[in-house]
């Protein structure tokens, strides 16, 4: 890498790392805003707070570095060129296609860190994210409850409760048991509290009674001083949770180890195409953001109209990156169009780094200043 190209590269460095750190920092305060009310109102220990929102950042970085890749790209190249410095590489005999030669580069390392974060980094975080909120919902299951307010921690399962201390006793306890399809069960209880035992979290009831209805319509009541309810789902699938398709590697999503239905198969599918085409769309959104500069004539000053161009084609790239894999799920022939319009795109920006089409760019871009 020769000092020119090894200049512009430095450059485009430090403004990618500034906006990473600005926007992950928003992106991330306003995603960890949902967990503060687990500390706040429900009293988990902060350091599940502080996990959970630690967790949510590789998957984070991955849906928002193409964005900044392309704002640390634009941003490096109009300064370049409020500073005369791209019309003195010009001038000095440098061609278009060296002068977005780092911009290159730059997409290309983007690329291949977009790469490792969506095959190793975001779904072993991703999947540490769930496994806690799991343990949280089987563990900290208490903290689900609001009071006054009808709660469904479990599918069939709703639970009432009418006050609770803050050593988690509750009080004026109402469930509605319809877990099990052959019967349905409603449980009234003046008292009770979550246990934590060998085989999961129990629900401890005191001083209540037990109606049972079965299929039949036969009713039965059962009066107690004790009674201990499972919170935990009868599906016995349950045990072993499913993983989605951010959760898993690449080579999980190409042949997934357990049986899985044909919609899932084609989340997969549509997942793992997303990550072999991400790095290549960033790589573009890179290149747009310097083009911005090079292309056409040489004007210190940046219009509006000059502006909107690049930022509308990163937002539609951005929105595209997002839209494509549901694209995918609903016709499984879009992939292959999905990469013959990338590389479409690619053979654009060719022709228009290119100085050979110099007067039909000028004719697009500039056709207001020809006909003064």
């Amino acid at each position: 890498m020769n000092l020119f190209i090894l200049y512009i590269f430095r450059q485009l460095i430090g403004p990618f790392f500034l906006i990473m750190v600005a926007m992950t920092g928003i992106v991330w305060l306003t995603q960890s805003l949902r967990f503060i009310d687990l500390i706040v109102i429900k009293g988990l220990p902060i350091e599940i707070f502080i996990n959970l929102t630690i967790l949510i950042i590789p998957k984070l970085l991955v849906t928002i570095i193409p964005f900044i890749g392309f704002l640390a790209s634009l941003i490096t190249y109009l300064r370049l060129n409020n500073d005369s410095e791209i019309i003195s590489m010009k001038s000095a005999g440098i061609n278009n296609f060296k002068i977005i030669s780092p911009a290159l580069i730059f997409g290309i390392c983007l690329g291949i860190l977009a790469l490792f974060l969506e095959n190793f980094g975001s779904p072993y975080a991703y999947n540490k994210f769930k496994n806690l909120q799991y343990e949280i919902r089987n563990n900290y299951i208490s903290t689900l409850f609001q009071e006054k307010v009808f709660s469904s921690p479990i599918q069939g399962l709703t639970i009432f409760i009418k006050e609770r201390d803050q050593l988690g006793n509750l009080e004026g306890i109402m469930i509605h048991d319809a877990r099990d399809k052959n019967e349905k069960i409603s449980i009234n209880a003046e008292q009770g509290k979550i246990v934590s035992t060998p085989i999961g979290a129990r629900f401890l009831l005191i001083n209540g009674n037990r109606q049972t209805i079965n299929n039949n319509q036969n009713i039965s009541i059962l009066y107690f001083d004790q009674y201990t309810l499972n919170i935990k789902n009868y599906n016995k699938n349950n045990t072993s949770r499913f993983r989605e398709a951010s959760e898993r590697k690449f080579s999980e999503l190409i042949k997934p180890n357990e049986d899985i239905n044909e919609i899932y198969k084609k989340e997969f599918l549509a997942e793992a195409h997303k990550r072999i085409y991400t790095p290549l769309v960033i790589i573009i959104m890179v290149l747009i953001g310097a083009m911005t500069s090079i292309i056409g004539k040489f004007d210190r000053k940046t219009s509006a109209k000059r502006m909107f161009y690049p930022i509308a084609a990163a937002l539609a790239m951005q929105i595209y990156l997002i839209v494509s894999p549901q694209i995918i799920m609903q016709y499984s022939n879009a992939s292959l169009l999905i990469y013959i319009s990338i590389f479409i795109l690619y053979f654009i920006l060719l022709c228009f780094v290119s100085d050979s089409i110099k007067i039909f760019k000028n004719k697009i871009l500039y056709k207001d200043r020809m006909t003064l």
